[in-house]
């Protein structure tokens, strides 16, 4: 009879070591059959749209402000080109970052694209105003315009919905 209640012990121990790991594969199966997949949205609704629209204020405010470093560069001002640079627009990276975000997937890739090469056009305009390189500022400041306005033209407008 000592016997019969080693041997019940012995396969309720093993029983109890398996039960965690039955549960575990139990609890992964039902997860992965669980409820529907997230769709990946592929237009804007308007209130997306408006969202972005205050995400894109400080952005379109900043692209207006580059007539006015271009006006530094053209005038070989570097002392306010690096200020305005470093200043005013210190603060466009984070915007753009936020704006690009709220994009439509498809678009943000090309929008996180364009905007890395804006930064790195105005890090270039930067250096080359600490070195009074007033060519390189010129070429720096064209691509950073099309850049900006490349940028920007992924932005949908009030109205549109694609």
């Amino acid at each position: 009879m000592n016997k019969f209640f080693k041997e019940k012990n012995n396969n309720m121990l093993r029983f109890r070591s398996l039960l965690p790991l039955i549960l575990a594969l139990v609890a992964t199966f039902l997860v992965s059959c669980g409820g529907p997949s997230a769709k990946i949205p592929t237009t804007y609704s308007p209130e997306k749209i408006q969202a972005i629209q205050a995400f894109a204020a400080p952005v379109e405010a900043a692209r207006e402000r580059m007539s006015e470093l271009q006006s530094y560069i053209q005038a070989e001002n570097w002392v306010e080109t690096g200020s305005l640079i470093h200043g005013p627009l210190g603060s466009l990276r984070r915007d753009i970052r936020y704006l690009a975000e709220e994009l439509l997937p498809k678009d943000q890739k090309q929008a996180k694209t364009l905007a890395q090469e804006l930064f790195q056009d105005l890090e270039q305009i930067d250096t080359a105003a600490k070195a009074r390189n007033y060519g390189e500022a010129v070429s720096r400041y064209r691509n950073a315009i099309n850049d900006f306005d490349a940028f920007l033209d992924l932005i949908p407008k009030s109205g549109e919905t694609t």
